[in-house]
Order: structure tokens, then C-alpha cells, then sequence
């Protein structure tokens, strides 16, 4: 149990029944908005960030007798915008029903905790102006990241059945090099996107050359 903790995964059997029904009604409010009218062109991407999103759950980076592991949620967050919600349902289910990560009756607590930091990544993402795209993804993948693993105490220090103080501020200092790279990684997928597939990234094939031309310092 203590590793599903550390590793920003709650498990069964620690949260109050409150708790439990609140986060399952969050999740159920959020999919039945992002589920409406799902454009078909998003389907294919819906269905490769999932499996990213999966499967970055599946490699563990070892601190100690613990391990955690990345959470990819702001990436999600800037390529699928408020429909991130349906692939973090789905791979959260996916971790729990297949490989016991997480818990069952603490689903809906989870994807509040994943979710709503990628809602704000991707509401952030989209007021941003082009350029400067390696910092823009540093701050947005670190910030959603830290953003997790607050939440994820919080849901500790005031859900719990039981003092689970010291878990949670182990985990919020056990997950600060996942942060790091977290911003790390959300900045490199986001330049190779920005010229390859600016779409993804609800950018025009103008806008991805003005933010290049922005970031090596120079304008036309």
C-alpha cells in the first residue's frame, strides 16, 4: 500500500466513504462533458496518449525501498486539452483492474487528482502565445506534476481514516525529481510537435514557424 501512496495511487480502504462518493461523482460530471461530440479526428490520439499515459505508469524509478514513477498528466493535458479526462479514466482503470495499481473504491479520487491539474495544464496551454516553447513545456509539465503530488497530500492529510501525515509528506518530497523531469519531458515532446504535428498542439503551420523563430531569438 505504501508504494501505491508514494507513487501518487491511493488505494482501497483508507478514505472515507465521503471522500470516495465525492471523487466517483467528479469523475462521472467530467466524462459525461468530455465525452459529448468527441471529434473523429481525435480518436487516434486519444487512443496513443492513453496507452503513453499506461504504460509511463509501468516503469517505476526506484528511491530507496520505494519507488515512483511518471505521471504524464500535463502532457496530456496540452495535447487533448479538457478531453484528457477520458484517457486518465481510462488508464487509471486500466492500472487498477490489470495490474493493481491504485485502488477500486478510490478511482474517482485518483482521477480528480490527475485530472484537474491536466484541465489547468491544457487551459494554460491554450491562452499561451507561440514561442519560448522549452520553457513554456518545463513550466507547464513541472507545475501540473507538483500540482498532482499537492493534491494527492491533500486527499491524505484531510480523507484519510487514520494519521497519514508522514506518507504524505514523503511522497511530495520523494516525487520531487519525478517533477523535474516531468517538465523535462512535456518540453521536448512539445518542440518536436510544434514542427511535426502543430495541430496537436491547436497551432497553425504559421503559428509553429513564428514560435521557432520567436524562441532562436529572432523576428521577421
Amino acid at each position: 500500500m505504501i508504494v501505491h501512496l508514494l507513487a501518487v495511487h491511493i488505494s482501497d480502504g483508507i478514505l472515507g466513504w465521503s471522500w470516495i462518493a465525492g471523487g466517483f461523482c467528479v469523475m462521472a460530471g467530467a466524462l459525461a462533458v468530455a465525452l459529448y461530440r468527441v471529434p473523429q479526428e481525435l480518436i487516434p490520439r486519444l487512443g496513443v496518449l492513453t496507452a503513453v499515459f499506461f504504460v509511463a505508469s509501468q516503469v517505476h524509478i526506484p528511491l530507496g525501498p520505494v519507488s515512483v514513477h511518471l505521471i504524464l498528466n500535463g502532457l496530456l493535458g496540452v495535447l487533448l486539452g479538457f478531453r484528457s479526462v477520458i484517457a486518465i479514466t481510462v488508464g487509471l482503470a486500466l492500472q487498477a483492474f490489470l495490474v493493481g495499481h491504485g485502488g477500486y473504491t478510490t478511482l474517482g479520487v485518483n482521477f480528480a487528482v490527475m485530472a484537474i491539474p491536466a484541465i489547468l495544464a491544457g487551459a494554460i496551454h491554450s491562452v499561451l502565445p507561440p514561442g519560448f516553447r522549452t520553457l513554456q513545456g518545463v513550466l507547464i509539465g513541472s507545475g501540473t506534476a507538483l500540482v498532482t503530488v499537492l493534491l494527492n497530500t491533500l486527499v491524505l492529510y484531510l480523507g484519510t481514516m487514520g494519521d497519514w501525515s508522514v506518507i504524505a509528506r514523503a511522497s511530495v518530497v520523494l516525487h520531487l525529481p519525478i517533477i523535474a523531469l516531468e517538465g523535462v519531458i512535456v518540453a521536448g515532446v512539445w518542440r518536436v510537435l510544434a514542427n511535426s504535428r502543430p495541430e496537436w498542439l491547436g497551432q497553425t503551420e504559421g503559428q509553429s514557424a513564428s514560435g521557432k523563430t520567436s524562441e532562436n531569438g529572432t523576428s521577421h
